[in-house]
């Protein structure tokens, strides 16, 4: 069973990570009143937000990034409300060190500018979405806890 969880955890990443290649700003008055209510509820303190639309597999979804606590949040919605994927800001020295090692090896004149992990609805980490400085160019990665580097796309 273990074996397959990750597989699918992979594509899952992937497939979500691919609608934020499609994703354009909306306003508040064009996200669905589902999403707006489980939002609202879910996150009362909320400052700063703005909301995206996507595509995964030909249905809308609606991504919400907002602030608290002087940290930065993302969380993917269907358009029922239901939480497909939540993202927060990290530290980067809070980075695992199996993931550090694996962009220093990758990427060994790399500096680390940003971090945040990428979590199932119920707060798992699935893995960790990284932004780097490398050789003049600004990358941006997607790698899994134990290190391996599920995505590369330059900004």
């Amino acid at each position: 069973m273990q074996f397959w969880i990750t597989p699918i955890l992979t594509a899952l990443l992937i497939t979500l990570g691919q609608a934020h290649a499609s994703e354009k700003e909306v306003s508040k008055d064009q996200v669905p009143k589902a999403v707006l209510e489980a939002f609202e509820k879910a996150y009362p303190n909320a400052k700063d937000v703005e909301f995206e639309q996507g595509m995964i597999e030909g249905k809308a979804v609606f991504e919400v990034e907002y602030k608290e606590n002087d940290r930065e949040f993302e969380v993917l919605y269907d358009s029922d409300g239901v939480i497909l994927q939540k993202e927060e800001s990290i530290d980067v020295k809070a980075l695992p060190e199996p993931v550090v090692q694996s962009i220093s090896k990758a990427y060994p004149n790399a500096t680390i500018e940003e971090a945040e992990k990428i979590m199932k609805p119920d707060g798992t980490v699935t893995s960790y979405e990284v932004e780097i400085k490398s050789e003049g160019k600004e990358l941006e990665l997607v790698v899994d806890s134990y290190g391996k580097i599920l995505k590369t796309k330059q900004d």
